[in-house]
């Protein structure tokens, strides 16, 4: 079966480190029009060191334009934007002004590649984040956000999400919580299964579309 995610729908990716969160999010994310990844972890900087692709299967300056300053994200002009913030930009108000310009824009989607980083605790989040998941889906500026622990997070990212990623997570509490937003009790099942070998995972899943993943439950 196929699975399509509109536009106007949040999406929710969640699993312990190296999983594989970000890669589906960035496999998909590359077909989409008017995407702004918010690289709160420094991503670019890494695989720049390693000479690696910014975004698998597109072309820096063609496709997507890194920014490490927020306002430089209004004058971009290719589909994509990386933003990358400086120091300095990597607090609250920040994160705050970027969600608003995505809201204010419309027909735009954000990815949060760590959603701990901009929501702390599941009652400290900007505000823009909770108008983006209550009133973004009518003007089409969702919110794609990827977690480790989302135990910690806010509710709101769960529970105003119409399709979830769920890889695997040792910490029952982080599935019961999940479980209690979406209230789809086989989230408690530990997915399991690997990869055949040799398989990378961009390779593993660029069918992300297509299929169940033995590592990945999918719902939406």
């Amino acid at each position: 079966m196929r699975m399509t995610i509109g536009d106007d729908e949040h999406v929710f990716i969640c699993g312990q480190t190296g999983t594989g969160k970000s890669v589906v999010a960035e496999v998909y994310l590359a077909g989409k029009d008017h995407v702004v990844k918010l690289d709160t972890k420094g991503e670019v900087h890494e695989r720049r060191k390693k000479r690696q692709e910014l975004w698998h299967g597109l072309q820096e300056g063609k496709d997507f334009t890194v920014v490490h300053r927020l306002e430089d994200v209004s004058e971009v002009e290719t589909p994509k934007i990386i933003y990358c913030p400086v120091a300095e930009e990597l607090e609250p108000e920040y994160y705050n002004a970027l969600m608003s310009w995505v809201y204010k824009r419309e027909n735009t989607i954000l990815w949060i590649d760590e959603l701990m980083e901009v929501a702390p605790s599941a009652h400290n989040y900007p505000k823009e984040l909770k108008a983006l998941y209550t009133r973004g889906r009518s003007k089409e500026a969702v919110v794609w956000a990827c977690t480790q622990r989302p135990t910690d997070i806010p509710v709101i990212a769960m529970a105003n999400s119409s399709h979830y990623f769920i890889f695997t997570m040792q910490n029952p509490d982080d599935r019961k919580k999940i479980v209690k937003a979406t209230g789809m009790p086989q989230f408690m099942e530990q997915p399991g299964g690997h990869a055949k070998p040799g398989t990378s995972k961009i390779e593993a899943l660029k069918e992300v579309m297509t299929w169940r993943h033995e590592n990945l439950q999918v719902s939406g």
